[in-house]
């Protein structure tokens, strides 16, 4: 249960394999946002970076949207 509670998964119960899509989900999000930031510190090109960061932030929350409950995008 603990990785499910340091990812932002929903409050709705879900089969395995979503809980798989939005952990999956997730972790490209943090991992795009590292390389963001990290990107935007050492003042290199951030353009791309930026854009997959907020693609990749767009579809975490429109999958939570569809398929989570809508305090869940509160949070």
């Amino acid at each position: 249960m603990i990785p499910l509670y340091l990812f932002h998964v929903t409050a709705v119960e879900h089969s395995e394999s979503m809980l798989w899509t939005f952990l999956t989900c997730n972790v490209f999000v943090v991992s795009a946002g590292i390389v963001f930031i990290y990107k935007l510190f050492t003042q290199k090109k951030v353009r791309t970076a930026g854009i997959v960061f907020g693609v990749a932030l767009a579809i975490n929350y429109i999958l939570i949207a569809i398929f989570g409950d809508p305090f869940d995008l509160l949070g």
